[in-house]
């Protein structure tokens, strides 16, 4: 269980043997439990019983009450539902999960030094940021297989290789195999194989290993030492392994035999971290990451797939390691990611990052965009005031490998390469690396409310438009206006669409002349403004306020309906709009101004820049 859980059941055991469930949500270094009625548990490490928790004398933290789990009526007044630590209690005992696991795994590290490549372009002002290595081609891990003395393994080698290898496996429920996970994710791009081991029999029977008394961590690096070390004396070839320029081998898979034992961070509860020290293998190969999980008696994508996801990918994780926030939720393989045996994809920002994409489009004003699901499809908009902030659009559709996704339409992503999806507090120096632009304006995934629902996405019947004045807004991090204008958003469906504008999609107008002079004003004072060309994609395109051009035979007109106290139409004749079409770019003005578009005759270029009124040409009024 290293990748986060949202609202999984678990079994929990006392020292006498009683067992009881709880419902946890949280991951290896922070969680919270309660019991099935809604009463948190707490350890008293003391005599190691589970008690009902209560809250500290200052009200930040949880402590156990003296009342063991199961001994007194649960109506009692003593018993208060879903007690939480404070925030600030959350995280640093999450940080203090971190420290005592020690050492630091080796994709973090490799992903810390692109983070500084970022830093230092930033401060060089280069117009873009270094992309990663891509993740493409070939990649071998290794899957360490252990029983004990006591516990033998029940799933066949064979059975372990198929589930890692194997194209179109489909053993209990599950979606192809991990290669089939990264291959169809990758678009094609990476085939991942592990090279999976006979079963290797650990020297101490599995309570050894399980001793809630000994640092968490310490007896399962011990485990995994001892299974590399037989191999080692065997004479296995640690040359087939994938590895990183300094020579330390990318993933290191453990499966050991039978159930999960410990309670949540201790003895051999799953895990993945980096061990205390680099194994040396072979000349030039070197082990330091992995991951370890139990068997039980089924395997399944999800976990396995998340921390190869790390390993292999230098993915970051996606959720709060203190558990204020659910991150991006079952939106992204490296947040909570859906169901175990069917994980959700890897959302558009880590596929971009990983060399994954099939066409990354600009978004420009006036254009006309088509999107399609499941294709590693995207559209792109850049600060270009900082690097390493951007916007990354995707269709997601609930089929397929994203079949257990909340919600199905376009999904949003606002990216700051340098923030941190620990900081759920959505200001300008602590903000998500990537956040989800929640269509329904709750930002429930940044207040923990859930981890995804049916309104986060957006489609054409709830939530059709996407710029800097509506909720969520696309403004950068320091609040400033992104000048992204999405409108018209299709349905949702396996190929979707929108429509962008240029600098304010509403206060735009739309023409078809050579060239033309805006002028604006408010209650029908006419002020001079620059002209301009309009940019180009050949389609009628709505404006603001419900308005559009109709195509009547030969004449075009500008229809007001659904424009309140607009009532000027003016009617242009189609067969002189034979040049270039786009939006107007004006700032915005107060309700009740207009812009009046002034055809020029193709004598006059867009470098007059008077305002005058006696120019030919008819009159278009748009609303401000």
């Amino acid at each position: 269980m290293p990748r986060p859980f949202f609202q999984e059941e678990f079994t929990f055991t006392n020292p006498d043997g009683s067992r009881f469930q709880v419902v946890g949500s949280g991951n290896q270094h922070y969680a919270v439990f309660e019991t099935l009625d809604g009463y948190t548990v707490i350890k008293n490490q003391q005599d190691g019983y589970y008690e009902y928790a209560d809250l500290s004398a200052d009200k930040t933290d949880l402590v156990p009450s003296g009342i063991r789990i199961g001994t007194l009526n649960v109506r009692s007044p003593q018993l208060v539902q879903h007690l939480r630590p404070s925030a600030g209690t959350a995280k640093i005992k999450a940080l203090q999960a971190i420290g005592q696991l020690k050492g630091q795994p080796r994709w973090k590290i490799r992903r810390e030094y692109r983070r500084n490549e970022i830093r230092r372009a930033l401060m060089a002002g280069a117009s873009s940021t270094p992309l990663a290595s891509s993740i493409t081609g070939d990649y071998v891990g290794l899957c360490l297989l252990i029983q004990f003395p006591d516990v033998s393994g029940t799933i066949a080698q064979d059975e372990v290789s198929n589930f890692c290898n194997q194209r179109g496996y489909s053993n209990n429920d599950n979606n192809g195999s991990v290669h089939d996970y990264f291959y169809d994710n990758s678009d094609g791009k990476l085939h991942y194989t592990n090279t999976v081991t006979a079963y290797y029999t650990a020297k101490h029977e599995r309570s050894y290993y399980t001793d809630n008394s000994i640092s968490y961590g310490s007896r399962a690096r011990e485990l995994i030492v001892e299974g590399l070390d037989l191999l080692k004396s065997q004479g296995f070839d640690f040359s087939q392994l994938s590895s990183d320029s300094e020579g330390y081998i990318y993933a290191l898979n453990v499966f050991y035999a039978g159930d999960r034992v410990n309670n949540w961070a201790e003895g051999l509860w799953p895990h993945s971290w980096a061990l205390a020290a680099p194994y040396e293998a072979a000349a030039g190969k070197r082990f330091s990451d992995y991951q370890i999980t139990n068997m039980g008696n089924q395997l399944t994508l999800g976990t396995f797939c998340h921390e190869n996801g790390h390993m292999i990918c230098d993915f970051p994780d996606l959720y709060d390691y203190g558990y204020e926030s659910t991150g991006v939720g079952h939106y992204c393989l490296m947040c909570y990611g859906g169901a175990d045996n069917n994980p959700t994809q890897v959302c558009a920002y880590l596929k971009r990052k990983a060399g994954w994409t099939s066409r990354l489009t600009p978004i420009t004003g006036c254009m006309t965009a088509d999107v399609s699901a499941g294709k590693n499809d995207f559209y792109f908009y850049p600060n270009p005031k900082n690097v390493a902030e951007y916007f990354i659009i995707e269709n997601r559709q609930q089929a397929g490998r994203d079949a257990s996704l909340p919600d199905a339409g376009l999904a949003i992503w606002h990216v700051d390469e340098l923030g941190s999806n620990n900081n759920e507090q959505m200001i300008p120096g602590q903000h998500y690396e990537c956040s989800l632009e929640q269509a329904d304006g709750r930002n429930d995934l940044e207040h923990g409310a859930n981890a995804g629902d049916g309104e986060d996405l957006y489609e054409a019947i709830l939530h059709a438009k996407f710029n800097d004045m509506t909720t969520p807004s696309s403004k950068w991090w320091d609040g400033t206006d992104s000048g992204l204008m999405i409108g018209e958003i299709s349905d949702a469906g396996s190929i979707m669409t929108f429509s962008t504008a240029g600098e304010g999609e509403e206060n735009s107008i739309v023409g078809t002349w050579h060239s033309v002079c805006v002028d604006w004003g408010c209650t029908g004072r006419v002020l001079k403004a620059s002209p301009f060309t309009f940019c180009a994609n050949g389609n009628w395109t709505y404006a603001y306020g419900g308005g559009r051009w109709i195509q009547v035979g030969n004449m075009v007109a500008w229809n007001f309906d659904n424009a309140p106290g607009l009532i000027y139409t003016a009617n242009v004749n189609v067969n002189a709009m034979n040049g270039i079409m786009g939006y107007a770019k004006a700032r915005l003005n107060l309700k009740g101004c207009f812009y009046a578009l002034r055809q020029f005759p193709s004598t006059v270029r867009a470098n007059i820049a008077d305002e005058s009124s006696d120019i030919l040409g008819d009159v278009v009024i748009g609303p401000a």
